[in-house]
């Protein structure tokens, strides 16, 4: 497997496995050239070292976010709430968080920026990557969530 592959898949199974309980599956990889978003709720986080910057976006399908609210706070949402918008956030944070720590064990350094975070239906989400997107989509107990990452070079 791709070594960057790896590290992103490790880092949202850290993440998840410990919240949850349950390891998401890595479905399928690929190059991603458009801006749709992928998920109902999406968090993006800018990437910035000294010789790179990029995005780390993870988009939720609303099933898979649900899921994990219900396991860390023991009710299932009704909806697209700000605690529910909250919790995609931390979420992201502690998987791009968890990537950087293992990415920086191959010589390269980032900080992210707080994510931002966008909910609804048919949106695009523009990282100012010039570089396409490596594109992971994981599922959760049948429920997509994928990650979004890229970097370009200073």
């Amino acid at each position: 497997m791709n070594p960057l592959v790896e590290t992103i898949k490790q880092a949202v199974c850290e993440v998840i496995g410990t919240y949850t309980g349950e390891n998401p599956v890595l479905k399928r990889q690929f190059v991603k050239q458009d801006k749709i978003a992928l998920g109902e709720v999406t968090a993006v986080a800018g990437l910035t070292g000294e010789k790179a910057t990029g995005a780390f976006v993870v988009s939720f399908s609303r099933e898979a976010l649900f899921k994990i609210v219900a396991t860390l706070f023991g009710y299932t949402p009704q909806d697209i709430t700000e605690e529910v918008e909250d919790a995609a956030g931390e979420m992201a944070n502690m998987i791009c968080g968890a990537f950087r720590r293992r990415f920086e064990q191959r010589g390269i350094s980032l900080k992210a920026s707080t994510p931002s975070i966008v909910t609804g239906k048919d949106y695009h989400v523009h990282t100012l990557c010039k570089s396409d997107a490596l594109a992971l989509e994981f599922e959760l107990n049948g429920h997509p969530i994928v990650i979004e990452f890229c970097l370009d070079k200073r």
